[in-house]
């Protein structure tokens, strides 16, 4: 028993032993190193606490204690230069220590610099004689702190100190003391386990003979009915009421393998809702996390990246990073509460990752040396192993699928080809091809995989384009697309839902290769991103994206030009995008800013309320660095690889960054007088020093003039990044009256201040854009002589007589000036008046002219009207109809043209190019072609109709097609119904028809080209022949109702609902229908104007 406190500050290492499971699979924690030299200590630390400031604290072997506060580390000296082995931080705000026969606490000195203060006085001389006291844990409990050594507990109230006998050692077995769950617990491996009580009386705790025989390292909170008790020989779960216990172990025997090697977890902390372990006798795992089951949910070692093995103590506090001291390696922190992994070089990536992918399980990186897989040692450590066979610039991974074959995994190598990935290994593709096809060569940039035939693998290469074909269960074939016209670097390719195939190129812009396999090369379009050499493509639900520098891009077929895309719903599109990766519920972008060289990664994720969100907060914690890959996978964790480090982001971890911290005032000095040291106090009634957050009046300097240069010093206590915390002050009393530009500088200086009361403000910004609550210094400047109170009045009796004679002659001076003012006034009123009244000359002018227009726009109206057809003609026709017409303007763009020809009935519903009186044009030149066009015409046909209609608008308005040239037509919907045969035709030009039969409703679209002049002015409408059955309705209509924008977020109805509204209402009367599509409307748009005319038409059979 003597022994056994002795070897935790001997501790003697062993050797690891295999657990073959996978730890850290998402990363390794961020782990940041403090060397002695960083801190000017000893490597040598056994403690940790934190003031209610935030500021650290760390106890060392001889060099007392180290305090640092995310900038500043300062050394507080300790009596004799003792091992600081416990602290913690009490109820009073004030820092509690225990050392080697020596205690005591932090107080702060008339500067503000904390000085250690001493309790030893208060221990008995017979205990001090007797006893070689060794305070190794200090706890604070119930507003008393607890020195604990192992003969004796130290009871501190503030006043006294009171020692508590832990009876003889050889008997009881004592071993350590614990406090959890309010209560206070002492270990003894022969009793197991004891509880102090109120009257300090030591009590065997129920069902505590578990634990005879073992020595009790740790008691945490399990929960609010049990502990978590760590021992020797393994970890309890015990309900100190009943005394019912159980062994946590997970479910792979983990923890039986880890205390079969004596490893000693001396010290333990609540780490979230997992467990942290420190271990102080093991070279292999250093930190371990557990789950409340057992499971290992993290290592942390030196394999890791830390930078001793030994931990001595662990400091843990919520939503801030672990802190770790080490007898063999000085002050680490982890972020272990961070959504952020890494894997580095302490994992085997050495070289610069250029994609990801995820195959079978395995997580694969590509690099400019080979491609590596994710695996693990002997210890379960993650580590990365290279595929066999691969060596060199591997540019991609790509999963190929072939028609009705399993996928495959392939990797794109620049110099030596693509290979296939099986079982780790690589086997060249390539290879076997070129003894057939000597004059095809793979020096992949990118690969991709057609949609149209998927047994095709298209590869963009240095100097060109070529395909790869699977043919029965293997590659049968390579080739040379283009081999003459395509020579350059080719950086993406991708397929549109039109079957072209897009090419980026790095020097030539961008390609398209037609189905016909004709090469458009878009140089005669101008759009914004034309010389960019960074241009990828993106495809998303039969959409194609443009990633350019400028933003994200689609292209518009219809008048091939392209625009920003509305990629997502709230997504910010002013940045430029390299990758895009998506998942199920999770999309990743790499953005950057090539003005300010700032790159960084987005995501676009929903909120706890199911809300669409762009999240880039918890990747500000990344390093400012190009990253050339991103993957989501599809339970939505990220991988991003940056330089020769590889990033995770696990979207279930959330935070709160907007956390609140503090910004501190650190030193001040005016001249070479120091004023204040880093801790603001209050006096106590017994005229100690209490820490404070404030500064008091006691503390507030008043210096003379000549002190009037000062030097600030100060920090904020967040620790992630702090040398990228940002800073902004400004001097109440100066001439500074807002705040200062952000900047990193931790130190100001003030020069030639005048005499007043000043206050300094300084706030503090993180990598997040948290701002900290202000920290403020007061301080005082009294005047010179010269400018004190009894001088002024001196000045003040020199300068009556003078003021008063100038304000005499002042006083003259004004009345003259006064009548010269009052002439001016009136000869500027007279200007006035006469300006007034010819304006009201024009006004009238204006308002007649007016006149004159609306009446000539409302005569255009009443022509429209004539020209449509008559309610009566349309009610013979279609007995069973409705027609809902609004035009926007008084002239409507709009028309709807009812017509019949023996057993054939017409209808028409038509968008004219453009709105009021142009528009009202177009549709009285529709309605005359088409009466012209169905009496001339024989053989009736709706495709018919619409082909000599654009015939004879494309004549009429002399359209050629060149740019600047007319492009006016109009979008219509046109069927024939033959009565008899119970036959519908139509035909559409972007306007669609929807019949609805037997509840059903089947939308016939339209063919994409307008009435006039289009790309596809040569193609011939499609005539659609459709069977209908009596009661059966016909709807047709504009664009103007799917497109009218409103429901109070201001966007556009859509022709999705419009839909739904008739396949609501089909069967109500026609009447009702139309009232209920105009009371629907109206209630869409609300107050928001009506953006264009609306026609529809609905007809029952």
């Amino acid at each position: 028993m003597q022994n056994r406190l002795t070897l935790i500050v001997v501790f003697s290492l062993l050797s690891t032993s295999m657990f073959g499971q996978l730890l850290n699979k998402r990363g390794n924690p961020i782990l940041t190193n403090f060397t002695p030299e960083i801190y000017n200590g000893t490597e040598q630390t056994w403690s940790i606490a934190q003031d209610d400031r935030g500021v650290m604290y760390f106890g060392t072997h001889d060099n007392g204690i180290i305090e640092y506060d995310g900038f500043h580390w300062r050394n507080i000296s300790i009596p004799e230069s003792k091992p600081v082995y416990s602290m913690v931080k009490g109820n009073d705000g004030k820092i509690y220590i225990g050392s080697t026969g020596e205690l005591g606490y932090l107080e702060p000195n008339v500067y503000g610099r904390l000085e250690f203060v001493s309790l030893a006085h208060f221990i008995p001389d017979s205990i001090k004689q007797k006893f070689t006291l060794f305070f190794y844990k200090t706890y604070s409990f119930k507003d008393e702190i607890y020195f604990c050594t192992p003969v004796y507990i130290f009871k501190y109230n503030g006043k006294t100190l009171l020692p508590i006998s832990l009876g003889d050692r050889k008997n009881t077995g004592i071993f350590l003391t614990f406090i959890a769950n309010n209560s206070i617990y002492i270990g003894s491996y022969s009793k197991g386990l004891f509880t102090l009580d109120s009257n300090n009386s030591l009590n065997v705790a129920p069902g505590a003979q578990i634990f005879e025989q073992k020595d009790i390292y740790s008691i945490l909170e399990y929960d609010e009915k049990n502990l978590l008790v760590i021992t020797s020989v393994g970890i309890y779960k015990y309900n100190p009421i009943s005394g019912g216990t159980q062994l946590i172990d997970g479910s792979k025997k983990f923890l039986t393998k880890l205390f079969k090697q004596s490893f000693l977890p001396y010290y333990s902390t609540v780490v979230g809702n997992n467990f942290g372990l420190g271990f102080v006798q093991s070279d292999w795992v250093s930190y371990l996390e557990l789950s409340k089951n057992g499971e290992p949910e993290g290592l942390i070692n030196k394999q890791t990246g830390l930078q001793g093995s030994l931990v001595s103590s662990l400091y843990y506090k919520n939503n801030e990073p672990l802190w770790i001291t080490l007898i063999d390696g000085g002050i680490s922190k982890a972020e272990v509460h961070s959504s952020i992994r890494k894997f580095g070089k302490e994992s085997g990536i050495d070289e610069l990752i250029i994609d990801i992918i995820r195959y079978n399980g395995i997580l694969y990186i590509a690099t400019l040396n080979g491609a590596f897989y994710l695996d693990s040692d002997s210890n379960g450590m993650p580590v990365f192993k290279p595929v066999e066979n691969i060596s060199g610039q591997v540019m991609e991974l790509m999963i190929f699928t072939p028609q009705n074959s399993k996928p495959i995994l392939l990797a794109g190598t620049y110099l030596d080809g693509i290979y296939e990935i099986k079982n780790n290994k690589g086997f060249s593709i390539s290879e076997p091809l070129k003894t057939k096809f000597p004059d095809v060569q793979h020096n992949v940039q990118c690969l991709y995989q057609s949609k149209r035939n998927p047994n095709i693998l298209y590869v963009g290469k240095n100097h060109g384009l070529s395909t790869l074909t699977w043919e029965n269960g293997g590659w049968a074939r390579t080739n040379n697309l283009f081999k003459d016209e395509i020579i350059t670097e080719i950086a993406s390719i991708c397929e549109d839902n039109r079957g072209n195939l897009w090419v980026s190129t790095s020097f030539k812009g961008l390609l398209v290769i037609t189905q016909d396999q004709k090469i458009n090369p878009l140089s005669s379009l101008n759009y914004q991103f034309k010389n960019s050499k960074q241009v990828y493509f993106h495809s998303k639900q039969d959409s194609l994206y443009f990633l350019t520098p400028y933003g994200i891009f689609s292209y518009k077929y219809e008048d091939s030009t392209f625009s920003k895309s509305n990629f997502s719903e709230k997504y910010d599109n002013n940045k430029g995008v390299f990758r895009i990766s998506e998942g199920s519920n999770i999309t990743s972008l790499l953005c950057y800013d090539q003005n300010k060289g700032q790159y960084w990664v987005e995501t676009i994720e929903k909120d706890e309320n199911n809300q669409q969100i762009i999240n880039n907060t918890p990747f500000k914690r990344l390093p400012n660095k190009w990253s050339d890959a991103i993957y989501v996978e599809p339970d939505g964790v990220l991988w991003i690889g940056m330089a020769k480090e590889l990033y995770s982001y696990e979207p279930t971890i959330k935070r709160n960054y907007s956390n609140p911290f503090r910004a501190l005032i650190r030193k001040v000095v005016a001249k070479d007088s120091l004023l204040f040291d880093g801790c603001y106090y209050s006096v106590g009634d017994s005229g100690k020093l209490n820490i404070s957050m404030e500064q008091q009046s006691v503390q507030i300097p008043r210096l003379s003039y000549k002190h009037n240069g000062i030097v600030i010093n100060y920090s904020a206590p967040f620790y992630e990044k702090e040398s990228e915390i940002q800073y902004s002050h400004y001097l109440e009393g100066s001439d500074e009256t807002t705040w200062g530009k952000w900047d990193n500088r931790t130190e100001t200086t003030y020069t030639n201040l005048r005499e007043g009361k000043y206050i300094f403000r300084v706030k503090a910004r993180n990598i997040y854009n948290t701002e900290s609550i202000v920290a403020s210094f007061s301080f005082e400047i009294r005047p010179p002589w010269y400018r004190t109170v009894l001088a002024y009045i001196l000045y003040l009796c020199s300068m009556v007589a003078l003021i008063w004679g100038i304000v005499k002659w002042n006083t003259r001076r004004l009345i003259a000036e006064k009548e010269h003012l009052e002439q001016i006034v009136k000869e500027r009123t007279a200007e006035v008046v006469a300006q007034k009244e010819e304006i009201e000359v024009q006004n009238e002018k204006i308002a007649a002219q007016n006149e004159e227009i609306k009446s000539s726009i409302q005569y255009a109206s009443r022509i429209q009207g004539a020209i449509l057809t008559p309610p009566d003609q349309v009610n013979r026709i279609f007995p069973d109809n409705f027609i809902l017409y609004l035009p926007r303007d008084i002239v409507s763009g709009d028309l709807y043209y009812i017509t019949q020809v023996g057993n054939k009935r017409i209808s028409v519903v038509a968008d004219c190019t453009g709105h009021g009186v142009p528009g009202g044009f177009m549709s009285m030149l529709g309605v005359s072609f088409l009466t012209q066009i169905i009496s001339q015409t024989e053989d009736l046909s709706a495709a018919t109709i619409l082909n000599k209609l654009r015939h004879q608008v494309i004549t009429a308005l002399h359209q050629t097609g060149e740019i600047g040239g007319s492009k006016d037509g109009m979008d219509i919907a046109l069927y024939i119904f033959d009565d008899q045969t119970m036959k519908l035709q139509f035909a559409g030009a972007n306007n669609p028809l929807i019949h609805i039969s037997n509840g059903e409703l089947n939308h016939i679209k339209s063919d994409k080209m307008p009435i006039g002049i289009h790309i596809r002015g040569d193609v011939p409408f499609t005539n659609f022949e459709l069977d209908v059955k009596k009661g059966d309705v016909i709807y047709t209509f504009s664009d103007g109702y799917a497109d009218q924008f409103g429901g109070g977020d201001a966007r556009k109805f859509m022709i999705k609902n419009l839909k739904d509204l008739l396949l609501e209402i089909h069967q109500k009367p026609m009447d009702e229908q139309r009232d209920i599509l105009d009371k629907t409307l109206l209630n869409w748009h609300g107050d928001t104007p009506r953006i264009d005319d609306v026609v529809v038409m609905g007809m029952r059979v």
